[in-house]
């Protein structure tokens, strides 16, 4: 069936997303955690970060992260120190931050959390019930929040793409190129450049740049999956709707 053959084509690129989304929230979002460099370390997940054949700045960060995963024991109690005192000086505090985290820090006049902007995001997360685990405690603004919304609507994504449910999957697709350009493509770049002149870190250097290559990416990703809403012809009679079998 057509259904079959058309799903095929977009689902793999759809699972990519929710890979690639996974892995950014859980690298900015919080410190790194034990558990989670010993899953870049041993599971390759760096080497297997998508689009790095189709952007310079994304291949060259991820070469420079796993370049560091190779060369220093991140897992050892002094490289473990130093990945998280680097993300605290960063992202943290207690001094002034080089690279602070959120959105209104770069696009608002005054510099000011909590304002305009952080309202806007909490607006197109209150579409979807996403609430923030540490809602009026963290700005809603923060890139691991921001990064980790963009995770939820691309699992969605590949729900109602495997259900048929083609007004579903337009919705989300075209909320997601939404928030691409009126957020994180809006202010990511200054933050990915301030990691890169401030990190101490090579991981972090190239994280920024794995950050900044792949929502450019995606950017241009989504657009292109709803401009092909003609293939999805085959969402109509049993499959309209969001019905399944």
């Amino acid at each position: 069936m057509i259904q079959e053959a058309v799903l095929s084509t977009i689902k793999p690129l759809l699972e990519t997303r929710v890979f690639a989304y996974d892995f950014l929230r859980r690298t900015f979002l919080v410190e790194p955690s034990q558990d989670y460099l010993r899953s870049l370390s041993e599971n390759q997940l760096v080497s297997a970060f998508p689009f790095q054949e189709e952007d310079p700045e994304l291949a060259e960060g991820t070469a420079k992260v796993q370049d560091y995963l190779n060369t220093q024991d991140v897992l050892s109690a002094e490289g473990y120190d130093r990945l998280h005192w680097d993300y605290t000086r960063l992202f943290i505090g207690p001094y002034s931050l080089p690279a602070p985290p959120w959105e209104s820090a770069y696009l608002n006049k005054d510099k000011l959390l909590f304002q305009e902007e952080t309202r806007r995001v909490r607006l197109a997360y209150l579409k979807y019930g996403f609430l923030p685990k540490h809602y009026q405690q963290e700005a809603d603004d923060h890139l691991g929040l921001e990064l980790d919304f963009m995770y939820q609507l691309a699992n969605l994504t590949v729900e109602k793409a495997v259900v048929g449910d083609l007004d579903g999957f337009k919705e989300l697709l075209q909320d997601q190129a939404d928030f691409l350009e009126q957020h994180l493509l809006l202010w990511v770049p200054a933050f990915a450049k301030n990691v890169r002149l401030s990190a101490n870190t090579g991981f972090y250097q190239g994280m920024a740049r794995m950050l900044q290559g792949f929502i450019q990416i995606d950017g241009r990703a989504v657009k292109e999956l709803l401009d092909i809403e003609c293939k999805f012809k085959f969402f109509g009679g049993e499959h309209s709707h969001g019905k399944s079998h």
